[in-house]
């Protein structure tokens, strides 16, 4: 990004980062434009907490039995706090018992959101009047369009670009995040939808959110940068000394196995990351680094930073500019 407007702040503290909803029945209000992806190395009871204490929204994933997500999501309403509970596909009845439960925040969580076999599911969450509803993954407007036109809430932007998805290399399927972002940014301005963008994948620094917000997107999901927390799901290893913890994408191995028996196709990584300490750090850092890039632009909230978004691409970066 090029700063190309006289900034006005005398300090960062007069950014507003948060992000309100306004187009649904469940408004909600993001402190910081964050969310965790639903992957099972990451969405654990802890990080749901610590992201309900940051004021914005944990995610219940889906690798695990209807009464661990039931039992999980009670436990967080008796404390007071909420999450978005992941579904896949053929869930109706686990669907219909959460939201009996007090669920209203729900993403669809499957790997091409431009199915029909989704068609049915948004359409019972929105028979219910008072959800909110995230589906994905899309890499191209005409799947933008197709979600947006079924009435969900927000969309899950990016195929193929996570550090752990393989889809690109073991199918030739996806494009950059910064395409993808682009055409589905573009078609919601000449269509006029408000429907949330989530860029989902190719963000490993707090200063690719910065540019993913200032490309069009509403909301930026992450994964790896969360991996390896103490909050993040899962046990602390120890190796020649070190401590790490373990990292897969939803489509790996491991995760298939143990929620679906034995794998037909694998396209996600494995690995162990360095061990982190508290995932408050990482936010502080995100929080920190934004509030010095709207500065820098001259941007007091998310719509300015979009509205004075200049770009030159003389140094293209691997991850969140890959084949844009």
């Amino acid at each position: 990004m090029v700063p190309r407007h006289l900034s006005a702040f005398r300090s960062r503290s007069e950014i507003d980062l948060s992000v309100k909803t306004t187009t649904q029945s469940v408004p909600l209000i993001f402190r910081m434009p964050i969310l965790p992806a639903p992957m099972d190395t990451i969405c654990g009871p802890e990080m749901c907490r610590i992201f309900s204490d940051n004021g914005m929204y944990g995610m219940i994933h889906r690798f695990q039995s209807d009464d661990q997500r039931r039992t999980l999501y009670a436990n967080l309403r008796a404390e007071g706090k909420d999450a978005i509970i992941a579904i896949g596909l053929d869930e109706e009845h686990f669907l219909k018992s959460i939201y009996a439960d007090g669920a209203r925040l729900f993403i669809i969580d499957v790997a091409n959101g431009f199915n029909i076999h989704v068609e049915p599911v948004i359409s019972t969450l929105r028979d219910f009047g008072d959800t909110f509803v995230i589906c994905g993954n899309v890499a191209s407007k005409e799947g933008f369009e197709y979600l947006a036109t079924l009435g969900v809430d927000a969309i899950r932007v990016g195929i193929g670009n996570g550090s752990m998805c393989t889809t690109s290399v073991m199918t030739g399927v996806g494009q950059g995040i910064v395409s993808a972002l682009r055409e589905c940014v573009q078609l919601k301005k000449e269509k006029a939808l408000r429907t949330l963008i989530i860029a989902d994948g190719g963000v490993s620094e707090v200063g690719h959110i910065a540019l993913a917000l200032a490309l069009g997107a509403d909301l930026v999901m992450i994964g790896r940068m969360f991996a390896g927390t103490r909050e993040a799901e899962g046990n602390i290893l120890k190796y020649n000394g070190k401590l790490y913890k373990a990292f897969r994408g939803s489509a790996s191995f491991a995760v298939q196995k143990k929620s679906k028996g034995n794998p037909y196709f694998v396209e996600g990584d494995e690995t162990i990351v360095s061990y982190k300490g508290s995932v408050q750090n990482i936010f502080d850092q995100m929080e920190a680094g934004l509030r010095s890039a709207f500065s820098y632009m001259g941007a007091a909230n998310v719509r300015q930073l979009q509205d004075h978004a200049s770009f030159v691409c003389y140094r293209m970066d691997e991850k969140l500019f890959k084949s844009s």
